[in-house]
Order: structure tokens, then C-alpha cells, then sequence
């Protein structure tokens, strides 16, 4: 595919902007910039705010990126973000600021301002304003050469102070953000999450994009944790009000740059950081009177009474469409006291999900009904299986008739998990489901034997055997000679540990399976002995077929996969002080190794079976000759 020029990426990131109101042209003469932005975004706020002030001309696009809207997650607008995002660091955990210094680049954010003129596009907020004042030839010169180190590092201080933090998370002590917001933030980063997804899965065939959603969805991912810390939304808000008392410091030193004729870039910068606290609810930054300060800072105060003054931040800010006042800054909004009783009146209702549905706002909508949901742990695996069910759902857009068929395969599943068999177990461990929950439950450190799946054939009442017996139960196959150590990550022998053991026969039936078999064969407990060792004969095990009758067998073959496993040794080891290690040994040389339906195998686990002559056990007796001899150390990984 040839490389697009900017025009292309313009034109598909702005093909579903299309409401007039939200995507207009500001100010008189050629547009020479269009920004990507958002009314309540305080970088937004930034930018909108240098425009005015310069008297720039620029085409506007107020797109949407809070629930359930989330404009900025399709991949035509992240395409032409990261064109202004080459050479920089992808963003990487989350610090609840918004600077690209701090986070790295976020390739699903606002601002974006492309410069028509020079061809470019430009990704972060300071960049963007610097850029702008650089480039507009009027209004005020907001970078002076007499002032610019000063200005810069005012500047700094702003773009480190965790403006992000406070607008999603709450102070432990209580919640001061305005009554809309606490809402409606709930779950916020579960559902970017979910937007995420589906613009990843529209995006799979350029990595480039690809690493670009992950990176954010990990940046979301810790945003969720960030906010959801006491410590961390403590230690943000302490930032937030130490930044007030120094800022109160340095007026005192009668600064030019503050508001006066020499207005600036760092004007500019505070504008937003001040009102942002301010609509939030943290006047009491400099108004003190208040639990976490109340300490009065009389010259900040006097500040951003003269900053939410400024005609361009009139414009920019206060009077932009979209721009909604909180309960916290209403005396800047004259007139919107009767929209303010008339919108209390309509939500005089009893609370629930709406009705005006739209496929914009379901998943919100779905999501917004598990906010009372008692049980934490219960309200994140509701509110996770709702985000990727709908993302499922609007990647493979399915017609009425697939998803009719996709719930007669599920009830036909459960019709045939009934007795011995259990086809919902089966369901998930051909489709990845049993071999993920293992993975993500036996993480065990470098050096101890890896985790493999535990299968439907465990018996729990299994018969004791001591070391060196025969377990086949007369079952003719084979002879196998079954040598192993138990073994701490230290090389120590782990005495006394409980090894169970069971398999197939030559045929790939266990014992349960055969009709004819009234005792347990082919499987048993055994004790490891002071030196760590268990040893066994029995018969060698072969590969053998999952059951293919029913809705598993349906989908293996729908998918032309194996229905084959390969050959192996089911072995489970518990001891004291020890994690339970459950896993399996594989036959090296089956096969059905690369394709195993239910993704069982690691290659530490694949074993050779060798054919030998005149073995002898660890205590000296021998065994049947010749026989299939396999030898391992099982290492657990110690109890944390």
C-alpha cells in the first residue's frame, strides 16, 4: 500500500466529523490550522486559547473522548495523530498529567493541529501553542525573548501538575468534584478501554497502529489503578495544592509575565490549570477555608480572577460551545441559571439507564446499570465481559441470523454437559480459555517446572501406591519406566511431596472411559521419598481423539483443526510450603506436538521416552525389559 500524504490522512480522520456544530470554522480569512480538540479538555483549553489570543484562523473539530462517544479512538484519527507522534516515545504507564514529557506520546489524544502551510502535524499542547506563536504573524507575542526562561519554566510547572488525575479520580477524604462528573466518570477507563479494543480490532494487520492501541490501552489499564489508590489521588491532589502555594510565592516577587502588559504563554498555561481546579471544585487551592488547606492565597486568587477575564479566554473557554459550567464556577455563567433548573427538573426521575437507546450509547447505557453493584469484584467482571462482548459484537457486526446460531450452539453445549462429560469444559480448552486462567494463575519464577493444563481426567479418589509399583491395573500396552525427582528452585529434594499420576492406554482411553474397567488403572498417588524420588512402571501412553460428537467437534472442524492430542503424562505435585504444580510430560517425536487442540504443550515439557534394556529403579530392582524410561525433575516454586 503506498504511503499516504497528509491530505489523505486529513480527509479520513474528518470523513465522520459531520456535525455542523462541533465542526466549524473559527475566525475570518484562509484556515490555516485545523485542530483536534475538546470542549472540556484543559490541553484544549490551551490551544483554543493561544488561537484566540493570536487572532488565528482555524478550522475546529470538537470531537468526543469521554463515554460514550470516544471519537478519538477510531484508527483514521490515531493514523493522523501519529504522524505528528514519529521519533517519540509511545506513552507507557500513566503519572495523571497530560505532558507528553511525562507520559510519552499518546497516540489517542487531544490536542491535534495540523498546519496546512508547512504540512505538519503537531501532537502535544505546549508544542502546539509554541508553534502557533510562532507561525501566526499578529496578536500578542507570547514567547518575548526577554522573558522566555522565566516563561518556560512556569510552563513546566503546569504541564507537571496532575491536572488528569483530579478530573477522574476522587480525594479519599471526599469527593469535591462537581456532582455531574462523579458519575459519569465511574468506569470511564473500563469503557476507553472497550472503544480501544474495537479500534484495535479494526486496525490488526499494521503492527505499527496495532502497538500504538496497545500502548494505550496499557496506558488506560493503569489509569484505572491510579485513581482507584488512596495514595495516589492523596499525593496528587497535595501536588496540585503545593503548586498554588508556590505559584502564590513567586506573584509576590511581582512577575511581568502574570497578567499584566506582558501577557504570555505562561498566562496562558496557568488560565487553564486555575480554572481547571476551579471547575473541579478546588477553588479552595487559594480561597483556603478547607480541610486539605486553609490557607488563604490572596494573590492567586487575584490572578485568575484577572485571567478568566481575558477576552481570549472568554472565547476559548467559558463561552465555547460545549464548555458546561459546574456547580463550582456558575458565577461566570450569568445566564445559565434557568438551564440549570430546567435540566434539574428533567432529572427529577427515578435513576436508571435511560430511553433513548442509540448504538452510540448502549454499551454506556449497559455499563451505567452495574455502578450499584455491591460486590467490587462482581461489578469488574460484569462491567469487563459487557465491554468485550459489545466489542466482539461490533468487530464481527453478526446479522440476526448468526447470532440465533451462535445461541443455539451455546444451548446445545449445555445439553451435553451432563455425567462424565462435560462439554462447556471441553468449549474452553479448545478455545484457549482453560490454558489463559492457567497461565495467568501459575506464573511461576524462572526455573521452576512450567504449568500445563489439568484436563477432565483428574480422579480424586485414586488408589496409594508405594515406590517402584506397577499402576497399570493389568492393562495390557508398552511397558513404560516412570523415574522422577521432586525439587525445590534451590536443587534441594522436597520430601514427602504428593505426586499424583494417571493416563491413557495404548488405545488413549483412561481408565473412566473403558466400560469394562471396574478398578482404577493407569493412575495413583504417590509419596516422594527423603531424596525427592518417585519412580513407577506402567504402560506407555498414546494420542488420542477429544470428543468430536458434539458442538467442540462442530467447531474444530468449521476451523480444519486437529482433534488430536499428543501423547502424555498427567502429573500433579503438592508439598508444604510449595505452590501446586500441575502439568504433564509429552512423548518427544508424537506428531500431534504443534497442534494440540487444547494448548497444553511447552517445549520444557516434551520429554524423550527412551526404549532401554535391563533398567534397574532407584533402589536397585528391575524393571520390565525393555521399557519405555523417562526420567525429570519436577521444581516447585516455594508458597509466597
Amino acid at each position: 500500500m503506498p504511503e499516504r500524504n497528509l491530505t489523505d490522512y486529513v480527509r479520513a480522520a474528518n470523513s465522520p466529523l459531520i456535525d455542523p456544530e462541533r465542526n466549524r470554522q473559527v475566525g475570518s480569512g484562509s484556515a490555516r490550522f485545523e485542530l483536534y480538540h475538546f470542549a472540556l479538555s484543559i490541553c484544549s483549553h490551551k490551544v483554543r486559547a493561544c488561537l484566540f489570543e493570536k487572532g488565528a484562523a482555524f478550522m475546529s473539530h470538537d470531537i468526543g473522548i469521554l463515554p460514550p462517544v470516544l471519537e478519538n479512538c477510531h484508527p483514521d484519527y490515531v493514523r493522523l495523530r501519529m504522524q505528528g507522534g514519529k521519533g517519540r516515545e509511545m506513552v507507557d504507564g500513566y503519572t495523571g498529567r497530560s505532558s507528553m514529557n511525562a507520559e510519552g506520546f499518546d497516540p489517542a489524544a487531544v490536542p491535534t493541529l495540523v498546519d496546512h502551510e508547512e504540512g505538519q502535524v503537531h501532537v502535544d499542547s505546549v508544542a502546539i501553542c509554541q508553534h502557533v506563536d510562532r507561525a501566526w504573524q499578529g496578536g500578542t507575542e507570547l514567547m518575548p525573548a526577554s522573558l522566555r526562561r522565566e516563561i518556560e519554566r512556569e510552563i513546566e510547572v503546569v504541564d507537571g501538575t496532575p491536572h488528569v488525575a483530579i478530573l477522574y479520580g476522587a480525594h479519599p477524604d471526599g469527593d469535591f468534584r462537581p456532582e455531574a462528573l462523579r458519575t459519569s466518570m465511574t468506569g470511564a477507563h473500563d469503557y476507553k478501554i472497550m472503544k480501544l479494543m474495537e479500534g484495535r480490532s479494526l486496525s490488526v494487520g499494521h503492527p505499527r497502529l496495532t502497538g500504538a492501541y496497545d500502548a494505550k490501552i496499557r496506558k488506560e489499564a493503569a489509569a484505572r489503578r491510579f485513581v482507584a489508590s488512596p495514595d495516589m489521588m492523596r499525593t496528587a491532589t497535595n501536588e496540585v495544592l503545593k503548586a498554588v502555594a508556590e505559584l502564590d510565592g513567586r506573584l509576590a516577587d511581582g512577575r511581568e509575565w502574570a497578567c499584566g502588559d506582558a501577557f504570555t504563554m505562561a498566562d496562558i498555561m496557568w488560565t487553564a490549570s486555575l480554572w481547571r481546579m476551579k471547575w473541579l471544585g478546588m477553588g479552595f487551592a487559594w480561597e483556603g477555608g478547607h480541610a486539605l488547606n486553609d490557607t488563604v492565597h490572596d494573590r492567586v486568587g487575584a490572578y485568575a480572577a484577572r485571567l478568566f477575564e481575558r477576552p481570549s479566554f472568554q472565547e476559548a473557554v467559558i463561552g465555547w460551545p460545549g464548555s458546561l459550567p459546574s456547580e463550582h464556577v456558575m458565577e461566570h455563567y450569568p445566564d445559565a441559571a434557568s438551564r440549570e433548573s430546567e435540566s434539574a427538573a428533567r432529572s427529577e426521575t427515578i435513576g436508571g439507564h435511560g430511553r433513548d437507546i442509540r448504538e452510540e450509547s448502549l454499551t454506556g447505557a449497559v455499563l451505567a446499570t452495574m455502578k450499584g453493584t455491591s460486590n467490587p469484584r462482581a461489578r469488574q467482571v460484569l462491567s469487563a465481559l459487557t465491554r468485550h462482548l459489545h466489542a466482539f459484537l461490533e468487530e464481527v457486526q453478526p446479522t440476526e441470523a448468526e447470532w440465533e446460531h451462535g445461541i443455539e450452539f451455546l444451548t446445545r453445549t449445555g445439553h451435553l454437559s451432563t455425567g462424565g462429560r462435560q462439554e462447556f469444559v471441553l468449549l474452553s480448552d479448545v478455545t484457549g480459555a482453560t490454558a489463559r486462567v492457567d497461565l495467568i494463575n501459575n506464573r511461576f519464577p524462572s526455573g521452576a517446572t512450567e504449568n500445563s493444563v489439568l484436563g477432565p481426567f483428574f480422579v480424586a479418589d485414586r488408589p496409594a501406591f508405594e515406590n517402584g509399583e506397577d499402576i497399570s491395573g493389568g492393562i495390557k500396552g508398552k511397558p513404560m519406566f516412570f523415574n522422577a525427582r521432586v525439587i525445590d528452585t534451590d536443587g534441594q529434594p522436597v520430601a514427602g511431596a504428593r505426586v499424583d499420576i494417571w493416563h491413557s492406554d495404548d488405545d488413549g482411553h483412561y481408565d473412566i472411559m473403558l466400560p469394562e474397567q471396574k478398578d482404577p488403572a493407569m493412575r495413583g498417588l504417590f509419596r516422594s521419598d527423603a531424596h525427592g524420588r518417585i519412580w513407577f512402571t506402567s504402560i506407555l501412553p498414546k494420542s488420542y481423539p477429544i470428543p468430536d460428537d458434539g458442538t467442540v467437534g462442530d467447531l474444530l472442524r468449521v476451523s480444519n483443526r486437529s482433534i488430536m492430542r499428543p501423547a502424555h503424562v498427567h502429573v500433579r505435585v503438592e508439598a508444604p510450603g510449595y505452590r501446586r504444580l500441575t502439568t504433564m510430560l509429552f512423548l518427544d517425536g508424537d506428531r500431534h506436538l504443534d497442534s494440540d487442540p487444547v494448548f497444553g504443550v511447552k517445549q520444557s515439557l516434551i520429554m524423550p521416552f527412551v526404549e532401554r534394556t535391563d533398567q534397574r529403579a532407584p533402589d536397585g530392582k528391575k524393571v520390565p525389559s525393555p521399557a519405555y524410561c523417562v526420567e525429570y525433575d519436577f521444581v516447585l516454586a516455594r508458597a509466597t
